[in-house]
């Protein structure tokens, strides 16, 4: 009964990890800064850090202008899609051991 769980749980952490490393990409690509060069090292520590780097931009620029309301809906969705995939693998029986012969 776990086993069933781990797998849409494990989908549901990796599609938040990449919505928000894109969510925190975009916004620093369309961000102004005050120096040119700021912009360009902010995209590559989100690409090269991927979820850690992207973490480090949401504290350090993104956090002091906009609020958590985007990420709240996030987790809505994400919530949401984890019920589907639950409910999915309970009606088609995905088979957790299966045993080759």
């Amino acid at each position: 009964m776990i086993e069933l769980l781990i797998i849409p749980i494990i989908v549901l952490f990796a599609i938040l990890f990449f919505v928000f490393w894109i969510i925190m990409l975009v916004d620093a690509a369309k961000r102004k800064f005050k120096e040119s060069s700021d912009k360009v090292v902010w995209i590559l520590v989100i690409i090269f850090a991927n979820f850690i780097g992207a973490l480090i931009y949401y504290f350090v620029v993104y956090n002091k202008e906009k609020s958590l309301k985007w990420f709240l809906w996030t987790l809505l969705v994400l919530a949401i899609l984890f019920v589907i995939f639950v409910v999915g693998f309970y009606v088609v029986g995905i088979p957790v051991n299966v045993q080759r012969g």
